[in-house]
């Protein structure tokens, strides 16, 4: 357990999957979290609250400016602070490169990218010496893959964000890293790994053997958003079972 008894997170893509299972775990070690998706995270919100901790839910399209900072604005109206954000809200869309069209380009980019860009924007007007930022990218933002060129380079380019703005606020005390998942069974994923063969072929070039769960994502992201990592930022960690 890490302490984190009266801090304050915000958690985007928390109604479930990966942000569910880290808005739960921030709070089992004492956290109270905001809860922000652009679907309903009443689910979310009442598991925290059984925690006896604190917590609500704000809709929002992190790659809509004014919906960032009404979460924002609300987030400090309610607690007066913010401790821990965590950017996870993505989405995954697969297809080949000639076939792309530049609407999926641009929604993927808007919210995998840009929308880390604007949550960390309008939060660090907020946060001082000893707050954490954690953006969850993932293993396509180091190492590309086919059919998937959008998604890899918002992913990517999450990377460099994160390594920018460490440099940036570190100065101020304030920590930026990333979590980099590899294969982790979500909603988002279920289309993907519900073909046997790509899964099967995933799993070959997995030293662990099995594909990941929104738990495995939780311990690397409370460790950063606590005092336990007080001298990393600018680093990435990788959750890919090898």
């Amino acid at each position: 357990m890490f302490n984190l008894k009266g801090k304050v997170a915000i958690v985007t893509g928390a109604a479930r999957g990966i942000g569910q299972s880290i808005a739960i775990e921030l709070a089992r070690n004492g956290a109270n979290v905001v809860v922000s998706d652009i679907i309903s995270g009443n689910v979310t919100v009442n598991k925290i609250k059984a925690l006896k901790k604190k917590s609500f839910f704000v809709n929002t399209d992190v790659s809509d400016k004014k919906q960032v900072e009404n979460l924002i604005g609300q987030t400090i109206k309610k607690f007066k602070k913010i401790d821990i954000f965590v950017n996870n809200a993505g989405i995954f869309i697969t297809g080949s490169t000639k076939k792309l069209k530049e609407e999926t380009w641009n929604k993927t980019i808007d919210v995998n990218l840009k929308g880390q860009f604007l949550c960390s924007q309008a939060a660090l007007k907020y946060m001082k010496k000893g707050c954490s930022i954690i953006n969850i990218s993932s293993v396509a933002g180091i190492s590309g893959y086919p059919q998937a060129v959008a998604y890899c380079a918002s992913k990517g380019g999450s990377r460099l964000l994160t390594k920018s703005l460490a440099a940036e606020y570190g100065p101020l005390g304030i920590r930026v890293n990333s979590i980099h998942p590899g294969i982790i069974e979500t909603e988002m994923t279920k289309g993907l790994l519900t073909d046997k063969k790509i899964k099967q072929g995933m799993l070959t070039r997995i030293p662990l053997k099995r594909t990941g769960e929104p738990i495995d994502i939780t311990g690397p992201a409370v460790f950063l958003a606590s005092d336990a990592s007080s001298y990393i930022t600018g680093e990435e960690i990788i959750v890919d079972g090898g």
